[in-house]
């Protein structure tokens, strides 16, 4: 169905909330021109005479003073004009960008650190819609549900959120992933499996490939140092740099365990085949970018097409490899074999 949005007024705990909100940023404001009054002000610019250091400061203090005054607005905006929307329709996407950024920080008597930060933004789709909400709602809503979702068009925050109704699974769809049951009453998982084709094992490369692509400039680099260094005589060197050998031993350890597991998959032959429904879906940004779908039992990385292409409730074959349980391929209603986007991983012995 097609989203609609209706302007109603707020109601008295919404607009209780949105008084709070108001007071907690004024608060934060008031402690903060308290911070920079008596710390800045009073103590460090009072004793510089050259101008350059008060203009870097005050051109920082106005940016930071705009984007406060930004939030401000849409919180001064929800108490006084006392309205929200309510959008009603079908979830149509999701979206989740994460974005991680690293610092250095000094520390006491010449030290140093790091500090890494991840930040995660959600957003839902109802068509051309692109709706933000909390880590809370974007977990419980998927794609292809009815939802109801009341939240001010000024701050964004969102008051009240409901399920009207989920996304239909037709129950053949859902037999085909349910495991049978013996006579004692144990499940069978409804698996088969197939001989390998050759489409198999080109997929299965590629998964080997990605997994090891990093590791092999890890092996290329360091090795050149610390294998360098033995053939010409310099063992100080790999001994002084201790952890990156160990790093690279490691490194090229793993190549070797996924170079023979491969070998392993393809000594076998053999193929699982199984059912999974595909439940939800989103796109990821930031960093990292890809397209993922979440079945009854496992996410899986795809490439774009194949996104756009698959819906709530569609039945995929899968397939692993029986050797190494790498999950290589899925295969939808067009009987055509596509490739899962996902780096092989090792089994945990």
């Amino acid at each position: 169905m097609a989203y609609t949005e209706v302007e109603v007024d707020l109601l008295p705990e919404e607009l209780k909330k949105a008084k709070t909100n108001l007071i907690g940023i004024l608060i934060f404001m008031l402690i903060f021109f308290a911070f920079i009054k008596f710390f800045f002000w009073d103590n460090l610019l009072s004793d510089i005479d050259e101008m350059i250091p008060i203009i870097m400061f005050g051109g920082f203090f106005l940016l930071f003073l705009a984007v406060l005054g930004y939030i401000m607005r849409g919180f001064i905006l929800d108490f006084f004009k006392r309205k929200k929307q309510i959008l009603t329709g079908t979830i149509t996407d999701k979206h989740i960008d994460i974005t991680t950024s690293h610092s250095s920080r000094g520390g006491v008597r010449g030290s140093s650190g790091s500090k890494t930060t991840t930040r995660r933004t959600y957003y839902l789709y109802f068509d051309n819609k692109k709706l933000p909400v909390d880590a809370i709602i974007y977990g419980r809503m998927s794609v292809g549900m009815e939802v109801e979702i009341h939240y001010s068009k000024y701050s964004q925050t969102v008051f009240h959120s409901r399920v009207i109704a989920e996304a239909e699974i037709s129950e053949d769809k859902i037999k085909a992933i349910v495991p049978d049951v013996d006579k004692q009453q144990n499940f069978i998982p409804k698996e088969r499996e197939l001989q390998m084709a050759k489409a198999d094992f080109e997929l299965l490369k590629k998964a080997r490939n990605r997994a090891i692509k990093n590791r092999i400039w890890v092996v290329v680099v360091l090795g050149w140092v610390v294998i360098g260094s033995l053939f010409s005589g310099l063992w100080l060197i790999p001994i002084m740099l201790f952890p990156f050998t160990i790093w690279w031993f490691l490194a090229f350890r793993k190549i070797v365990k996924y170079i023979l597991a491969y070998r392993k998959e393809v000594n076998t032959g053999m193929k699982v085949v199984y059912s999974e429904l595909v439940l939800d879906k989103f796109r990821q940004t930031g960093n990292t970018r890809g397209f993922f779908i979440r079945t009854n039992n496992q996410l899986i990385s795809v490439n774009e097409s194949n996104y756009e292409q698959l819906k709530m409730g569609d039945l995929i074959m899968v397939f692993k490899g029986k050797a190494t349980g790498w999950v290589f391929g899925f295969m939808t209603s067009d009987n055509e074999l596509y490739e899962v986007k996902s780096d092989a991983k090792l089994k945990m012995k």
